[in-house]
Formats: structure tokens, sequence, C-alpha cells
């Protein structure tokens, strides 16, 4: 069985955005994935939407990709369109097919047929639930399942964002029969706003003008870890005020959330169950620390 995670944190302020508010496509949107090339070895795809392209009489964007945001050249991946609203379309380079990429306008039990490199897949959309980004934004995720060359497999997609499988590679567990090397959406920006943040010990990338910049989040010292009945978490040097704890579980529901006005934070367990957790800390709008614990 083959399932994805994608660990989702938000801010103090939660503005309620309506699913189809934005659009996947468009100029400031920018995806980071980490590809396991062989076991604990990772490397990174960069993917941008830069610039439009006409194919068969009809405008695109066109997405551009690279293994380093320092590389002196993007080269170009795909084309992409949404002139329908919630529904993207995809031509891969060298090809003039266009396929459907996403549908964000499913209900549930609904099935969706996307293609990937080729392959046609279905899989059933099971559920649909509110989650909230890191800037505290709301969005939907698309809890998918289905059986391909890989056995059983999940796979979810968040509104205008994409699959937790890397943007372009939505449906591949369908299609491939892979294990952990397939990629995995690490960060996501919108505006060189980071929405999504998936694994801190891997550096969310921003690009703001025509520059990248890395931006890596630190952790907390957790003592004791594993928690028992409650925790404390210190951030190391930081020297600003108004800290907040988030907590999530493994699906990305939030299930605490602390507030200090010093770099010590106490979290206490209540009536959580027994598994691993994520946290992320924040202060002043500004992802300060992020990881994970246990609770025995």
């Amino acid at each position: 069985m083959k399932s994805r995670i994608l660990i989702l944190a938000a801010v103090f302020c939660c503005a309620i955005a309506p699913a189809l508010s934005q659009t996947l496509v468009k100029e400031n949107n920018r995806w980071s994935n980490l590809v396991e090339v062989s076991t604990n070895v990772f490397t990174f795809h960069f993917q941008k939407i830069s610039g439009d392209t006409l194919i068969n009489g009809k405008t695109f964007k066109k997405l551009m990709g690279a293994t380093s945001p320092d590389a002196p050249g993007w080269s170009y991946e795909a084309a992409l369109s949404e002139t329908v609203s919630g529904k993207v379309t995809i031509i891969k380079a060298g090809s003039t097919d266009e396929h459907l990429l996403y549908d964000f306008t499913l209900a549930v039990n609904d099935d969706f047929t996307g293609y990937y490199n080729n392959c046609q897949y279905t899989m059933k959309l099971n559920a649909i639930e509110d989650i909230w980004l890191m800037n505290g934004e709301k969005r939907k995720q698309f809890q998918f399942s289905g059986t391909g060359a890989s056995g059983f497999f999940t796979e979810n997609w968040i509104a205008e964002i994409g699959s937790d499988n890397g943007l372009t590679s939505a449906g591949i567990y369908s299609c491939t029969a892979v294990t952990d090397t397939a990629p995995t959406l690490n960060c996501f920006t919108e505006d060189n706003i980071v929405k999504v943040y998936n694994n801190a010990d891997y550096p969310c990338v921003e690009t703001v003008g025509t520059a990248e910049k890395k931006t890596e989040a630190g952790s907390a010292f957790i003592s004791p870890n594993p928690v028992h009945e409650s925790a404390r978490f210190k951030v190391n040097g930081a020297n600003n005020k108004n800290f907040e704890l988030l907590v999530f579980d493994t699906r990305g529901k939030e299930v605490s959330r602390i507030h200090s006005d010093t770099n010590i934070l106490v979290f206490k367990r209540k009536e959580l169950k027994s598994g691993l957790y994520y946290y992320s800390i924040h202060s002043e709008a500004k992802l300060i620390a992020s990881g994970n614990f246990l609770i025995e």
C-alpha cells in the first residue's frame, strides 16, 4: 500500500478562502519536490510557471523545471491551462496531446481519469476536507484511492496547488511500480508566500524576482521526547516574543495550539493518543521551527 501524507501548518490569523478563489496556473507559483534517487538519498526538482506559449491555437502557461534554484537556465517541461475554473490540463514537452491533469470540481465518490506519461489511470474521490495552509488560508483537500501498478494507493490533492506526489506526478502510483522513489511535494509558494512546507529536514525555496533564496526552519528542543503527560518546547536562538506552537496529527489535523510570551512553550498531552505528531512554531507571522515528536 502506498500512502503520502502532507503535513501543513497555520499561523495566527486564519482567513477563510473558497477552494476555487485561486488558480493553479499563474505566474509566481513555485513548487519544490523531493525525489528519493536511492535509499535516504534525495534530490530536488524545482518547477515554476513562467511566460506563455501557443499550442494548437490555444494559449498555455509554460511550466519550467530545474534541479537547482541557482541553475543558469530552467528547461521547458510542459504547458498548463485552466480555461475552465478548477480544471487543469497539461501538454508535455515534445507533444501536442492535451490531457486533464486536475479536476477540483469533483464531488465525493466521483472517479477521476487522468494520464501519467501516457498511462491512463482512474482513482476514486473518497473525501473532501478543509485544511489550513501555513499562511492561515483555508483550502480543500481531496483524498483519492485506487489500484494500479503499485497495488492499492492513496493520493491527496490540495485545491489549486496540486498532488502530494508533486505537481506533474498525479497518478504516478497507479501507473508506475515504484516504492519510495517517486517525487513528493516539499514546498509550495504563491506570490513569494510559503503556503505548504512538508519536510523541515529540507529547505523551502522562495523566489523573489529573478533571485532564488532558501529559507529553512530550525527546530526546537523538546523535553522529554517521547512525551508522556507534558513537554517543554524551547526555541533556540530566537529573541522574538509572542510565540505560537501548533501540533498536528499525521493527517494534518490541528490538535493543539499554545501561546507564550517567551521562547519556552509548555505542551500538555491531555486526551491525545500515542503516536507520531508534527509541530510548527511561529512568531510574528513567520515560521521559526518545525519537526516531529512522539507521544507514548
